[in-house]
């Protein structure tokens, strides 16, 4: 399992190369909000969101480059701290440690709200067991509940385990947070390297029921989503237990909307950029309308937009 030094160390590297590029190139006129090259963090759980801002914003902005590092939510925000990224893109605000890094060195920082996203649970294609509340999440993650069949709709008599990216994901911490877990060995968990390979790891693993960020499997336009979303099923979560199966919601976007789904979380841009240079320039563009646009398309909640919810009946 890669270390947080580890992916700041692999991380260091390839900027340091992009930035040796950079300055060896022509230096025909200075950086702009839109011209210019960076290198942003970003939590890995919400690359197919960010790639498809990247590429939209590269498109439309003809000389400027945006470099992206898709690394745990945790390194995301230590590679800004020590100057390697001119922005970060995480679920979380700062800890109050992290805030004492710009304290100290009397510098201001920005967190703005892009999106709101929320935690799926998904299972194979096979199973059963697709309705799960909060409360017994709970259990599961303190250890109390360990087999399917002890969930109220439960019906196999298979272990719970539940798999999530790696260790220091955000995906973990927030149901850590959430679920007020002190002590992550007391639960079932399994770690692989990306939402990518917990959604590969399900699909061929009846019985396990992976965690992932919703944007990885909500984009019907993403030319993956067929790959990522075959042999796998959805999971229903309502607050609590209910004998109403119409209270278990999937994250669709309109239950993120309406706040049905208990488990969302919003998405952040983070930055100590200055002046405004490119970094301010690609945070224009993705709360401006094409870039909330964007994250309309990939089935997320918009920050900066109305939604249209439109009440449909069988007659």
């Amino acid at each position: 399992m890669k270390t947080v030094k580890s992916y700041l160390a692999q991380s260091l590297l390839l900027m340091t190369v992009a930035l040796t590029a950079c300055q060896s190139g022509d230096k025909q006129s200075e950086e702009t909000v839109s011209r210019g090259e960076i290198t942003i963090s970003v939590d890995e759980s919400l690359k197919p969101i960010i790639q498809a801002e990247k590429e939209a914003f590269e498109a439309k902005t003809k000389y400027a480059k945006v470099n992206t590092v898709y690394v745990p939510e945790l390194a995301a925000i230590q590679l800004m701290l020590k100057d390697s990224t001119r922005l970060a893109v995480v679920t979380r605000h700062l800890k109050p440690d992290e805030k004492e890094v710009f304290e100290k060195a009397n510098l201001k920082y920005r967190a703005l709200h892009m999106a709101t996203d929320a935690i799926a649970f998904i299972t194979h294609g096979s199973s059963k067991d697709t309705l799960i509340s909060v409360e017994e999440l709970k259990e599961v993650m303190h250890g109390k509940i360990t087999k399917w069949n002890q969930l109220k709709y439960g019906k196999s008599n298979s272990k719970i385990t539940l798999v999530l990216d790696n260790d220091n994901s955000s995906n973990l911490q927030y149901l850590l947070d959430t679920l007020q877990v002190a002590d992550k060995k007391q639960s079932p968990l399994f770690a692989v390297k990306s939402n990518k390979e917990v959604i590969e790891y399900v699909q061929k693993t009846p019985g396990a029921v992976g965690v992932i960020g919703v944007n990885w499997i909500s984009d019907i336009d993403d030319p993956e989503h067929p790959t990522f979303t075959k042999g796998i099923k959805v999971m229903g979560v309502a607050p609590k237990y209910s004998a109403n199966l119409e209270d278990y919601i999937q994250p669709y976007q309109y239950a993120i909307a309406l706040k049905k789904y208990p488990l969302s979380r919003n998405i952040y841009l983070i930055t100590k950029e200055a002046k405004r240079g490119l970094g301010t320039g690609f945070i224009n563009y993705v709360l401006s309308d094409p870039g909330q646009r964007i994250v309309l398309k990939s089935g997320l909640l918009p920050a900066t937009q109305v939604i249209r919810l439109i009440e449909t009946r069988n007659f």
